[in-house]
């Protein structure tokens, strides 16, 4: 019996770990090249928001702080803008001499609260770049992140912003990432 509930502890244990998976897809346009000292002007974000429940009070903030983070720490010039309109923002970034309008939508927002749901919480990010001079879309990608399996601490989505913002704009700049 002591071994039977060692091996079932000792299981719990083992499963007891959340493990993320991340999914990114994504790059530069057909025929277009992104330029990495190109100025960006990132769009503000909108709240995450579960299906049914309230928007995420301060995700699409967080979203906009981990885009900013992951783009300063490879040296692209950028401001951040606090519209969310595509069209306000192709205007303020000509006037203010921008390349590029970053545009970033959280897509998908799964807080599973319960430690023990066996549900992961889900982040699903997209992040468009479009050319200022033209409006063209140049570059686009989406980044997929999800806790799996029993944990036994709860966490929210938001712990993933980091991750999704790397995994986005490696995509579209072409950085290596580490694992």
């Amino acid at each position: 019996m002591k071994r039977l509930f060692l091996v079932a502890t000792s299981a719990m244990l083992l499963i007891g770990c959340s493990v993320p998976r991340q999914v990114k897809e994504g790059g530069a346009m057909s025929g277009h090249q992104v330029a990495p000292q190109g100025k960006v002007l990132l769009l503000n974000v909108r709240d995450g928001q579960e299906k049914g429940q309230d928007p995420a009070t301060g995700s699409g903030q967080g979203m906009v702080a981990a885009l900013r983070k992951t783009l300063s720490a490879h040296g692209v010039p950028l401001n951040t803008s606090q519209t969310m309109d595509l069209s306000r923002g192709f205007e303020e970034a000509q006037r203010n001499g921008y390349a590029y309008v970053m545009k970033s939508t959280i897509t998908l927002w799964e807080d599973n609260a319960t430690a023990w749901s066996g549900n992961g919480d889900k982040l699903n990010v997209s992040v468009e770049l479009y050319d200022v001079s033209t409006h063209e879309l140049i570059a686009a990608a989406t980044d997929k992140r999800t806790a799996t399996g029993f944990t036994f601490v709860s966490g929210t989505p938001d712990r993933f912003m980091d991750e999704v913002a790397i995994g986005a704009l490696s995509q579209i700049y072409g950085w290596p990432v580490r694992n």
